[in-house]
């Protein structure tokens, strides 16, 4: 298929520290690649998250000085296994800050909630009951 998204990566100044709270709240593998520079995550069903050092900037051939963030940032969605404000609960006692708690969409039939992880990547959890 073409123009797929094939591959997503989070920025951060800490990639260790990111590394240690992805795996801690949702369990993931996470493989430096190389390690400390951009570690890719593997969520299930193969790469499709990365973590990358806003000091190293790889790949990017001509780094920049990383900038602060400011305004909307994108959404990432990760589909969980359960109630999204457990793991919102979670997350915020490692450190993320709640946007918003679990709530129903009803034009999506699913629940979500959504945190800012504490580099500034926005995250949003998205579960639907079995059986729906």
């Amino acid at each position: 298929m073409v123009n797929t998204l094939v591959f997503v990566d989070l920025p951060t100044p800490d990639i260790e520290a990111s590394t240690a709270f992805y795996k801690e709240l949702f369990g993931w593998e996470i493989n430096g690649r190389p390690q400390g520079v951009f570690h890719e995550i593997l969520p299930g069903d193969g790469p499709t998250l990365g973590l990358w050092s806003e000091r190293e900037q790889v790949p990017d051939p001509a780094p920049r000085a990383p900038q602060p963030r400011s305004g909307f940032q994108p959404r990432t969605y990760i589909l969980v296994d359960g109630p999204p404000g457990e793991y919102l609960n979670r997350a915020v006692i490692l450190g993320a800050t709640a946007l918003w708690e679990q709530s129903y969409w009803e034009e999506f039939d699913g629940h979500h909630a959504s945190f800012l992880d504490p580099w500034g990547n926005q995250i949003v959890m998205w579960w639907r009951p079995a059986g729906r």
